[in-house]
């Protein structure tokens, strides 16, 4: 029986070959297991399990010092990337990155060792646009219900706001559609087509804009009357109200400059436009980051912490 190990694997193996186009564990460039060829492809090779190894023992090591696997901050982190907006804006704070590196190496001179990453940096600018571009397919969505119920309130600001975003979102996946080659306009290229699109969403911050200012006025009246009522919990949402919407102005803003530049309605510097556009997009980002917020620890009859608690703590 044991003489009948060695040839019938070699049969099963036999027959497998015909089933694979290529080795699946060693051999093959692309198999778990490639023929090593120099230094750096076994580092490319092992960079992988050599990343998961060291994420492995830094958990361990969280482990072992606190005496438990959960972590609150990685949770709300986990949270955050969950949130598909989230995402969109830490792709945008990057894509706005990119755009400022553009600008300061556009001032350097041309045989700097810099001008090397320009075309990397290009790359990695477009990669995210056009990522963030097929993501917003179905974002007019929820924007649509408000149009309906600002015209039936004849809320005249609220509307303008609503169908120029939803007009410029639409139009957006138009320039999609064009950048893919499954629309071809005559008239328009897609980048064409793209920055008189940038002239809608430019008009969208500016009535945002407005729509802030009114919202502010609105806040600060209910804060008079809460504040004559002596209601602790109606003035601090007031001025909760208030302090959010001074900065979404400031966003609005900066955004507002932004799409200036970029429709080239009025040409600037790729430089500060990129700053502008990562500090925006921080304002964004932040309004989706909720972190957990800790129960207030519970004390025994003599006032101390429970054993289990302090230890946490």
């Amino acid at each position: 029986q044991a003489l009948c190990v060695k040839p019938c694997n070699q049969l099963s193996f036999a027959h497998m070959a015909p089933f694979l186009s290529t080795p699946l564990v060693k051999g093959h460039n692309e198999a778990y297991l490639p023929i090593i060829k120099s230094s750096m492809h076994a580092l490319q090779v092992t960079s992988g399990p050599m990343i998961m190894a060291t994420l492995f023992s830094l958990q361990m090591l969280k482990k072992k010092l606190t005496n438990k696997h959960a972590s609150t901050f990685y949770s709300d982190v986990w949270k955050f990337i969950s949130k598909a907006e989230a995402r969109d804006k830490v792709g945008r704070i990057v894509q706005y990155a990119c755009r400022m590196l553009q600008g300061i190496l556009a001032h350097l001179p041309a045989d700097s060792a810099w001008q090397l990453y320009k075309p990397l940096v290009a790359e990695c600018q477009t990669t995210l646009a056009w990522a963030r571009r097929t993501h917003r397919w179905g974002k007019e969505m929820p924007h649509i219900p408000t149009l309906g119920k600002a015209i039936s309130n004849c809320d005249v600001l609220q509307a303008a706001q609503s169908m120029v975003l939803i007009t410029f979102l639409v139009q957006d996946h138009v320039y999609w559609l064009l950048k893919v080659g499954i629309l071809k306009f005559t008239n328009y290229t897609p980048i064409q087509w793209h920055r008189r699109n940038l002239r809608f969403i430019t008009l969208s911050h500016v009535l945002n804009f407005s729509l802030c200012v009114r919202e502010i006025m609105q806040a600060k009246k209910k804060l008079q009357y809460a504040e004559a009522k002596g209601n602790e919990d109606a003035v601090k949402k007031a001025k909760s109200t208030i302090y959010d919407n001074k900065r979404m102005m400031v966003r609005y803003v900066l955004t507002f400059i932004q799409m200036l530049h970029v429709s080239q309605v009025k040409k600037m510097d790729d430089w500060y436009i990129g700053i502008m556009g990562m500090i925006s997009s921080y304002i964004d980002a932040s309004k989706q980051w909720t972190p957990t917020i800790s129960a207030p620890p519970q004390l025994t009859p003599s006032g101390a912490m429970p054993p289990e608690q302090a230890r946490a703590a």
